[in-house]
């Protein structure tokens, strides 16, 4: 019986996540390579899973981002602080660009140890820029 109830948890929360669409949410492992990838996160980014998953989220940061080594800057905060925070252009799919607000947060195991991140993603419009 507490296996059923795990098990129909579990799946409601996997549903969560993945329905959502307002907000892309990712998870990616110690590399940045993506895991997983939800509904708001094919809406906002253009990508769909099968496309995205296995890449590595620099895909999302323009080129100077990428140059300027800001991806793994931001992983590098999470791991020391929890997570970073940053507002900035992303590149979508398509090559058409976005203001995007994202927090990544280090996922850690029973001994502490980083073992992947949480992206979250929500795109800024025009509205909220002002």
């Amino acid at each position: 019986m507490l296996n059923k109830k795990v098990e129909e948890l579990e799946e409601l929360h996997r549903k969560m996540i993945e329905e959502i669409q307002d907000v892309a949410i990712i998870l990616m492992d110690v590399d940045g390579t993506i895991l997983s990838w939800n509904k708001g996160a094919q809406y906002i980014k253009g990508y769909t899973e099968d496309e995205i998953i296995g890449q590595n989220f620099r895909i999302f940061y323009m080129p100077q981002d990428r140059q300027a080594k800001l991806p793994e800057t931001l992983l590098a905060l999470a791991v020391r602080e929890g997570r970073a925070k940053h507002i900035g252009r992303r590149l979508r799919k398509n090559g058409t660009t976005f203001w995007g607000c994202i927090i990544i947060t280090a996922l850690h195991n029973s001994k502490n140890e980083v073992i992947g991140f949480t992206k979250l993603t929500r795109e800024l419009h025009d509205l909220e820029m002002d």
